[in-house]
Order: structure tokens, then sequence, then C-alpha cells
């Protein structure tokens, strides 16, 4: 790994505190599983520079929790990590289609650490994984917990388990979990005899719900520069054409862009960030409810703006459906603007003078949007676009003669 990020120096840390008997063989299999997993070629945004930020603690066990909540994305990497799939062997089975069943053989049912894992996520004991309800996650604990076995009891498998169980985002009741959760501590008690008191119980669910925090925080901070290009992480780990590497076709682009505008635009402060029994304490909360709020108008402001450009360049495209080379300017700029004050045009400006348009950084295009439309008009022309159908030849006649300039000038400089 030389040259490479590694978690070597946080994951030693966290282990001399939690575990001191952990063997220098051992630590170095853990390091290994964390690292080999968060800096694959196919990670994007669930990398260990993420990692690393959600671990970033005084609290050992919350580092050991954000170094290994994101070890399995399947979808993106196309399977389990390297040197993973033992760690499951007679617990968890992938089908033909590529989902993952847990297994009820006597074996599996037997198995303590499999036990803790599924009560702290609330899984039955033959439940088929979906991909859009805590798959990554469960498969992410499971792998941890089993790796860990050796050198953390009970209590702190379950702690491991529940934080990682906690990073499964944007659910529609987030406030009902820490009743799960406790009872799941309870169950965990008693099968498991790990004699965790009341109050221990609590301190663990607080720390999952400031882990969960932690890990969308750039939903509630002033850098909406840095959380867009985050956006743009995202969709590349959503996409296999730009997961690949190589040239995307724009319409391909244009509908990556657009379910992405159509699920940020669908969130809400209350269903990203969470609250029990003081962590955080209320006027952060409330405070990173309403920055999250504001800085949720902006972004979609910002992602209806981009995905209208795209929309404008692919209708300019008289040969259509030709492809492009989607390179993500990576600068060092930064905004000016306090998040309270900033808008989607102060966003924008910070790539207004870009040769061509893609992330957030290269934005002429939307920029000159934003200045010319109202919003609600971005909107409309936005919601008239099909997401399955290529964009019409005709949008661009609906738009001024310099904004069709612009967008026929930007296609034949981009398009391949």
């Amino acid at each position: 790994m030389s040259g490479a990020l590694t978690c070597r120096p946080l994951l030693r840390w966290a282990l001399g505190h939690l575990a001191p008997q952990c063997t220098a063989t051992h630590l170095e299999t853990l390091i290994a599983l964390v690292d080999r997993s968060m800096n694959l070629p196919t990670r994007h945004y669930h990398d260990l520079a993420h990692a690393l930020m959600v671990a970033e603690s005084n609290d050992p066990l919350d580092a050991l929790i954000g170094l290994f909540h994101d070890i399995v994305q399947a979808g993106v990497d196309g399977g389990l990590p390297p040197d993973s799939e033992h760690y499951l062997t007679g617990l968890v089975n992938r089908g033909d289609s590529g989902e993952f069943r847990l297994l009820d053989s006597a074996e599996a049912l037997q198995d303590p650490v499999f036990d803790i894992v599924k009560r702290c996520f609330g899984f039955s004991d033959t439940q088929t994984l979906s991909p859009f309800a805590g798959q990554n996650e469960f498969l992410s604990a499971l792998i941890a917990c089993k790796a860990l076995d050796a050198v953390l009891d009970a209590e702190h498998l379950a702690a491991v388990s529940l934080g990682i169980e906690a990073t499964v985002p944007f659910r529609k009741d987030p406030h009902l979990l820490a009743a799960s959760y406790m009872s799941a501590l309870v169950d965990i008690n008693h099968r498991h005899r790990s004699q965790i008191d009341e109050s221990d119980m609590r301190s663990h669910i607080r720390r999952a719900v400031r882990i969960a925090n932690r890990d969308v925080r750039s939903f509630g901070e002033s850098d909406l520069l840095a959380f867009l290009d985050d956006t743009w992480g995202l969709m590349y780990e959503s996409s296999i054409e730009l997961r690949a590497g190589g040239s995307v076709s724009v319409t391909s682009y244009r509908q990556t862009l657009q379910k992405m505008t159509r699920f940020l635009s669908s969130l809400a402060a209350p269903v990203i960030f969470r609250q029990y029994d003081g962590e955080p304490i209320q006027s952060d909360h409330q405070h990173r409810l309403e920055s999250t709020a504001r800085n949720l108008e902006v972004i979609a402001d910002v992602m209806h703006a981009k995905l209208l450009a795209t929309a404008l360049i692919e209708s300019a495209d008289s040969f259509g459906c030709r492809s492009f080379i989607p390179a993500r300017l990576k600068s060092m700029l930064r905004m000016t603007t306090t998040a309270s004050g900033m808008s989607a045009l102060d966003v924008l400006a910070a790539g207004s003078t870009g040769k061509v348009e893609f992330d957030v950084r290269q934005s002429p295009l939307s920029h000159r949007l934003l200045q010319q439309l109202h919003r609600d008009d971005i909107r409309a022309h936005i919601n008239a676009i099909d997401l399955a159908s290529p964009v019409s030849n005709r949008l661009i006649e609906r738009f001024p003669t310099d904004i069709q300039s612009r967008a026929r000038e930007l296609a034949r400089a981009m398009l391949l």
C-alpha cells in the first residue's frame, strides 16, 4: 500500500485502547482489510478519506466504527471486498442474481457474532438483503465483527454493529431507531451474558447517533462546494459508465444527473440528522437542522441548473447521443460567502469560467441559466424532461439566443 492513504495509525491507536492483547499479525490483517476495501479504484466517495473523516474522534470505538462502516459497497465494487469472503462462509449466501441471503443452518444459528449483528439490524434468520435497505451496512458490520471477534467482547461487538447500522441513511422514522437499539441490546445482554447496564446501553446508542450524524455532516456545513464535489463522487459510484473511467454518452450522464437531482430534492433535514438522549445537545441539533434546510434549498437550485444545462447540451448535439470524457476538476477553490448568505449563483460562480459543463467547478452554462432565468422556470423545463428518452432537439429552441449559442458551443467542445 506504499504511497496510498492508510488507516494504520488510527486503527493501531483504537485497538491499543480497546484490545491491547491484539497481536501484530492480527493488526496487520485488520489494516489490510480496511485499506484494500476503501482504496479500491471503484470508490469515488465511499473511500478511505471518507472513512477517516467518520472515524475522527477521541473515542476509540467511534474510530473503529468509522473505519469499518463502509468496507462493503457490493454494487459499486461488484461484490465483497478482497479477502473477506471467508468471514461470511456458512452465514451468508450470494445467489445467481447477486442477491445476498442470510442462512439458517444449525451452524449459522449457533454463531454468536452472527446473532449479535442480526439483532442490532433487526434482521430475520433468512433475510434477503436489499441494496436499498442496509445490505452494505449489514455486510460491513458482519465482516468487521467476525474479523474483530478474537479481540473484542460481545458488548463491543454490539456497539460496532449498532454504530454501523446507524449509518443506513435517510430513513422515514429515524426517531424510532433508539427503541429498537435498546431492545436489541437487552436481548444481547440476555443471550450473551454481556452484563451491559442501562447507562452503557444509552451510551452506545448515543455513539451510534453521533457516528450517523458525522457520516452525513456535509449536508449541514458551510462549504457547499465541497459537498457538491462529493455529490459527483456519488454519481461516479452509481454509474457503471462513469466508474469505468472512459467516455460516457451525454444522454447517460444526463440520466444519472437527473436521478441524483430527484434524490437530493426529496430530502428533508429531519431524515438526515438524528438526536438521542442529549446527543447532540438541542441547540446544536436545531442549528444543524436549520443550516441543512437552507443548504438543501441551494443544492436543489444548483442541481436543477446543472441538469438543465446538460439537457441543453444534449439538445444542441445534432449528431445525437454522442459521448464525452467526464474529467472532474479538483482545484482548491473555496467559498468566500458564509452558508447563511450563500446562493446557488454563488456556488456556480466558482465554475463559471469553465470550458466545459460537467461538475460543480465547471459550470459555464448552468451559471448563465441561473443568472437569466427564475428558479421556477428552470424547474418547469426540468419537469418536462423524460428520464428514459433522449432530449429533443426542440428543447434548445425555447431559450434566448445567447443561451442557445453557448449550449451549441459547449456541445462542439465537449462531445467526441
